[in-house]
């Protein structure tokens, strides 16, 4: 499986909005093992799935993310965590279609992880998923116009 289905993210991800997470993990998990090129695959609908906000911007307005640091003010990309400054990357590379960056950085995350035997690409999952999961929730919750 080295292409991932986009519907079966697409569900993944309403069982997330439903509190589903062990469902929705359970659902994704076979993309994972299916090794990196399907992981990749994954996060890039997930990543989608967490940019598409239908906000009305024009489709190749570029995408920003801003995170709060402490005391409520703009955290630097170099502040935050490994696998949050790759999710925060990875997103905003997908949106704006550079397909190079968003490889390189999964390159990198998957590497130094499998590497130094760390859980950084799976919080990274974690957080394009949760990042998926709060944008297709408040999606949902806008009135129709």
């Amino acid at each position: 499986m080295t292409s991932p289905d986009p519907d079966a993210i697409v569900e993944a991800v309403s069982y997330g909005v439903l509190g589903r997470h062990e469902t929705a993990m359970t659902m994704l998990q076979p993309h994972v093992d299916a090794g990196p090129a399907s992981t990749y695959g994954m996060l890039c609908v997930l990543a989608h799935l967490a940019h598409t906000d239908d906000g009305g911007g024009a489709p190749d307005d570029p995408l920003m993310i801003h995170v709060e640091g402490p005391g409520g003010r703009p955290a630097t990309i170099d502040e935050l965590p490994p696998p949050l400054r790759f999710a925060v990357r990875f997103v905003t590379a997908c949106a704006n279609r550079d397909h190079a960056t968003s490889c390189a950085l999964f390159s990198a995350v998957a590497r130094h992880a499998e590497a130094h035997q760390t859980s950084d690409l799976a919080e990274a999952i974690n957080i394009v998923y949760d990042m998926a999961v709060a944008t297709t929730t408040v999606k949902q919750r806008r009135p129709n116009t």
